[in-house]
């Protein structure tokens, strides 16, 4: 079952074209379409025109298939059914086709134009007849048209009317509002940051320089939608640092790093983009180079991870002096090195930063946190009977002595009256219904206190005054319990008693510790100036082990399940052990990993627990930490630390 057609054509010269191809199916289709098998190119010929069918074998049927009858040995017919054997002609508008029998039984098809083109429409002609080029302009015309009003609505219009806006006027509030330093964890466009307007909109709403924006701006920058000169301060220049810089002072978002070690770390530009950004004058590191405007409502401040790890994964063979080490991504992030206290002092102690395994601190305090965080010793049994807040266990709770601060990032300093006197009291005499304590971190005042109140009681004895042992007080006792009426004899016996309870408070004596060394280290020069004979070595808490990171407490309430104290346990694990204040219970970079970028525990998915990108725990307008002594590493925020210290009333 096959048809052999034979399409005839005229060449140029008057010559015959037959193109000839054999198509095996049990019928074909006829018509100007050009997914009939037969086309026959003329507007006289509908595009689906007729079939023709083999129904045995040396005849076929025709039918039309939209209504139009054909001419069939000069007859106008719907439907035929032919025999080959008499060698049918079928007239489809100027074209005829010569149906006879082909080899191996095969219809055989041949359609030629027996009308000449110049009778009738062909194909070629059929877009002039239908179209509207007669009552149109031509094209070249419509093409200078459409030319001119782009010239003139898209650029003359606009440049004119941001010629004549002239240089933005930014209100002084908004600059004051932006050139604050933005607070840890804080991000522009999250509400917190209030821009005003600093332009009304133009009357009616529009402003002919708006037609080149190519898009919104974002929640950031959403107040100076119509105030195009704010940041475009120069024509046919892209925004500079300057126009940044306008609102966004250094004070408020300073340099990554010092400008001359930044340039010089950063990823060499090559090729095509190397070429554009010089000839267009920008230079790497603008701040448009990260944050892109015009893009949507937040992308102001969405900077692609790849812009931190390109730099930082080569980072050493660009600065080859650098402490830094190269990080080239979340998965192959380097351990963590803390800053630790190297050498504690009152006002200016060092730090050093150094790798997590096998650290110590050198804090001057000592502080074991396993007897404090115990359930069942003595420590516990004080703070049941001071009716302190406690764990779900009968413990010290975590959230005793590490107050979250205001922000939530850390926590506040640790200070000896709010964390430690409930249960370290400093009392040491009852004078009648008063208590006296002693002052806490003045040594010399401590020495002086004692001596004179025993001088005074041996030369104006009153009665009702008690004493207070000065041994250090096994926990659960209270200072009460301990007081026994004072009588002294002398000035001598008074001056001895003094010299003998104050070297009881630093010091102890029989093998018990001193309420002084039971957490500080002291040192004794043996002078015969009580006042100036002990010192107790100064104490620095440090209040952020990771100043390169970012870690807010308030966000990881909760680990795996647990909350409260175990959540808190779960990360510093070594915390439960830990017998000395040299301890470094801080996780390392495997412990983070178990939620950033892990997935979550679900049946097939693919989601994180939580974000592992660069900006969830690095900032980068945090500018460059200061200098430090030789031998020493980065001080993270020593003014910072210092004021903890003082806070704290640690110290000699």
């Amino acid at each position: 079952m096959s048809f052999i057609i034979r399409q005839l054509a005229k060449r140029a010269d008057g010559g015959d074209i037959i193109r000839t191809r054999t198509l095996v199916q049990a019928e074909i289709s006829i018509g100007r379409g050009t997914d009939c098998d037969i086309q026959l190119a003329d507007l006289a010929v509908m595009l689906r025109h007729a079939r023709l069918v083999r129904i045995a074998a040396g005849r076929v049927s025709l039918e039309t298939t939209g209504g139009v009858p054909v001419e069939v040995g000069g007859k106008f017919v719907t439907r035929a059914d032919l025999d080959l054997a008499d060698a049918p002609t079928v007239d489809i508008g100027p074209f005829r086709l010569s149906l006879s029998d082909g080899e191996d039984g095969a219809v055989a098809i041949t359609a030629e134009r027996v009308i000449p083109p110049i009778d009738t429409a062909d194909a070629g002609q059929e877009v002039s007849i239908f179209s509207l080029q007669g009552a149109m302009p031509t094209r070249r015309r419509l093409a200078w048209i459409g030319a001119l009003v782009v010239l003139v609505g898209l650029f003359l219009l606009p440049l004119l009317h941001f010629i004549g806006e002239g240089s933005a006027a930014l209100p002084k509030d908004m600059l004051a509002e932006a050139a604050q330093p933005v607070t840890p964890g804080q991000a522009f466009g999250d509400g917190k940051l209030q821009v005003p307007q600093a332009r009304p909109a133009a009357a009616g709403g529009f402003a002919p320089d708006e037609v080149w924006s190519t898009g919104a701006l974002s929640n950031a920058h959403a107040s100076l939608s119509n105030n195009c000169g704010a940041c475009h301060n120069k024509a046919f220049t892209s925004v500079t640092d300057t126009s940044c810089q306008a609102c966004h002072t250094k004070a408020a978002l300073p340099d990554h790093a010092a400008p001359a070690r930044l340039a010089k770390g950063l990823l060499p530009e090559s090729g095509a983009m190397a070429v554009a950004h010089k000839a267009f004058n920008l230079p790497q590191g603008r701040c448009t180079s990260c944050h892109k405007e015009h893009e949507g409502e937040a992308t102001v401040m969405t900077v692609a991870e790849s812009f931190c790890t390109d730099c930082h994964t080569g980072l050493k063979s660009r600065l080859a002096d650098t402490a830094l080490t190269n990080v080239p991504g979340w998965s192959k992030h380097p351990d963590f090195r803390a800053t630790l206290v190297a050498t504690p002092a009152a006002e200016t102690p060092l730090f050093t930063r150094t790798a997590l395994s096998g650290a110590r601190e050198k804090s001057g305090l000592i502080y074991p946190h396993d007897i404090h965080q115990s359930s069942t010793n003595a420590v516990a049994n004080m703070a049941q009977k001071q009716r302190l807040a406690l764990a779900s266990d009968g413990s010290l709770p975590c959230g005793y002595c590490h107050t979250p601060d205001a922000d939530k990032l850390r926590f506040k300093p640790i200070e000896m009256e709010a964390n430690c006197g409930a249960c370290h009291d400093l009392a040491f005499a009852r004078d009648g219904d008063t208590l006296r304590t002693l002052p806490h971190g003045k040594p010399a005042q401590v020495a002086g206190i004692i001596r004179d109140f025993y001088l005074s009681q041996a030369v104006a004895p009153r009665a009702g005054v008690q004493r207070i042992a000065f041994d250090r007080r096994p926990p659960g006792r209270l200072a009460e319990v301990e007081a026994a009426q004072l009588r002294l004899g002398s000035i001598g016996d008074a001056q001895g008693r003094a010299r003998a309870a104050v070297a009881s408070i630093f010091v102890g004596g029989g093998g018990q510790k001193g309420l002084c060394s039971d957490c500080h280290v002291v040192s004794d020069s043996g002078g015969a100036d009580v006042t100036r004979r002990f010192a107790i070595a100064p104490v620095s808490l440090n209040d952020h082990y990771l100043p390169k990171g970012r870690f807010p407490h308030g966000q990881h309430k909760s680990y795996d399940g647990k909350t409260g104290d175990a959540a808190c346990v779960a990360c510093h694990t070594g915390i439960m052990k830990s017998k000395a204040a040299t301890d470094v219970n801080i996780p390392g970079v495997a412990n983070c990993r178990e939620c950033h970028g892990a997935p979550a525990k679900t049946l097939f998915s693919n989601t994180a627990k939580a974000g592992a990108t660069c900006d969830t725990c690095h900032g980068y307008h945090e500018g460059p930490l200061p200098a430090v002594a030789p031998g020493h590493g980065q001080p993270a925020r020593v003014a910072d630390r210092r004021g903890a210290v003082r806070n704290a009333g640690f110290g000699s």
